[in-house]
């Protein structure tokens, strides 16, 4: 057979539509010519339907829809709760080197002004002779004048019906803006942080981390805790979870400051704390500040969003995310948006001022510059360029594909803590404050990222489109493809023939 007879057999015995009168012999020229025209119409539509779709698919394929059904609280970590007293600056170590016109007196005024530079109300106009600190003097001033983790949790804690004793086993340290600060229920930092940046965090903290973990946490964003996965106890695992809103599922927390050993910012004591994600360091929102002799309840809303499977094989850039241990930073063990923009402003803060924040100065070895009072503008004018968009694309922090945040409401009242001295529970001189963190509902609604269209509906929607505009399915596409296939064969055999 010809080509062409190859062609006219096809049109005639085709169930496709319209195809049969391009060669029937009872029909005009003029009538075949309008039915090719009306074919060739209709691949138009289709194909520019189908450029439309698959534009859809591979350019926005995601939306974000709230889920059918509520989720168990159990589902998702109790937050990780960081506490920042007031009491950095101890007044034996102060009027011990008062006037000495030593450099660790020098130290210890830049670094008192820069804890307090935080209240806009305390002078730091007072210049010094040197812009940086290094490394070892800021581990000797934490070490020397800030609060304890014993002296800060004298009392047991209480998580859900348990007394936990020995609580600053459970409890890692971090240095933030505001000094030295406790952190609850996070990751073990062997998890946080890279080999090498671990190390420079132990040697760094090594007289005030009592933290007793060493088993890897199974949890992540992305998956969530295995299956199996059913010991919550905060002295067994961390994150550790919660399955409910009683009172037989709270954390409850008894705080100290001894104020009369501390010299003070301000007027008023306080406890600074904020709840985050517990795969992240540094201090997140919200945050809370609690007055001494007060009883606190902090009650916890969660906001979570999870990712569709159907999104995980599509490239960050077009789900505009990143998986837990997709994108690989050079300080951090797991991918957060917070931890990629700090890993950020850490390398600009170094490139353009020389220097590290004083919050930062645990992660680089010694020798690099902290920055003192002197390289506040530089480093505030670095904070405030990594909003701008140029810094974005050049650090290319991307958000999470889950997230797990944090909203809070409490109500406080005075409590007075005469009778736990009289008991002994507390030490005499020491004033403080009770807390109590509880889920809110045993129950959250998870915000969910899914395909716009996804692989089965876009097939569908091919096949769909196909069907209606040409009147053909899959099987007849292969008989197409076969005709063109046996076309091409004859023409190349009669070249070859003639």
């Amino acid at each position: 057979m010809t080509e062409h007879s190859w062609f006219h057999d096809y049109c005639i015995k085709t169930t496709s539509h319209c195809m049969k009168y391009f060669v029937m012999k009872d029909r005009s020229p003029v009538e075949k010519l309008l039915w090719i025209l009306t074919f060739l119409c209709m691949i138009s539509i289709t194909f520019g339907a189908l450029k439309v779709l698959i534009y859809i698919w591979i350019d926005s394929p995601t939306i974000i829809s709230v889920e059918n059904t509520e989720s168990a609280i159990h589902d998702i970590p109790f937050p990780s709760i960081n506490i920042c007293p007031s009491d950095q600056m101890r007044k034996w170590v102060w009027e011990k080197h008062m006037n000495t016109n030593t450099s660790y007196w020098e130290y210890l005024q830049q670094y008192r002004k820069i804890l307090c530079s935080v209240d806009g109300n305390y002078d730091v106009s007072q210049n010094f002779s040197t812009n940086y600190f290094d490394k070892n003097s800021v581990a000797k001033l934490i070490n020397n004048c800030a609060i304890s983790c014993q002296e800060v949790f004298q009392s047991d804690a209480k998580w859900e019906n348990l007394t936990v004793s020995n609580f600053c086993q459970y409890i890692q340290p971090k240095i933030s803006v505001l000094g030295l600060c406790f952190s609850i229920n996070m990751l073990p930092s062997f998890q946080i942080f890279k080999n090498e940046y671990n190390q420079r965090y132990l040697d760094f903290f090594s007289k005030n981390n009592s933290f007793i973990f060493t088993e890897r946490s199974n949890w992540n964003l992305d998956d969530g805790y295995p299956r199996n996965s059913e010991n919550d106890l905060l002295v067994n695992i961390n994150p550790a979870r919660t399955s409910g809103v009683s009172y037989y599922h709270r954390f409850r927390l008894m705080i100290n400051m001894l104020d009369q050993e501390f010299l003070s910012c301000s007027s008023e004591n306080f406890f600074f704390i904020t709840l985050g994600n517990p795969a992240e360091y540094f201090l997140p929102d919200p945050r809370s500040f609690i007055a001494p002799d007060t009883y606190t309840k902090i009650q916890i809303t969660p906001f979570v969003k999870k990712m569709n499977s159907d999104l995980k094989w599509r490239s960050p850039e077009v789900r505009k995310c990143y998986l837990h241990n997709e994108r690989k930073l050079s300080i951090f063990e797991q991918y957060t948006q917070m931890n990629c923009n700090y890993e950020c402003v850490f390398n600009e803060t170094f490139t353009i001022c020389g220097c590290v924040s004083f919050e930062m100065a645990f992660l680089v070895p010694s020798g690099v510059n902290i920055c003192g009072l002197a390289k506040k503008d530089c480093m505030l004018k670095v904070q405030q360029a990594s909003y701008l968009p140029e810094m974005q694309l050049l650090c290319k922090c991307l958000p999470t594909c889950s997230i797990v945040e944090y909203e809070i409401t409490y109500a406080s009242h005075y409590d007075d803590w005469t009778y736990m001295k009289t008991t002994n529970l507390v030490k005499n001189n020491s004033r403080g404050a009770t807390i109590e963190f509880v889920f809110k509902k045993p129950y959250f609604t998870a915000y969910i990222s899914t395909s716009f269209v996804d692989l089965d509906s876009l097939i569908s929607n091919v096949g769909g489109l196909i069907s209606l505009c040409l009147g053909l399915n899959l099987i007849n596409l292969f008989e197409i493809l076969y005709i063109i296939v046996k076309m091409v064969g004859n023409y190349i055999v009669h070249m070859f023939d003639k």
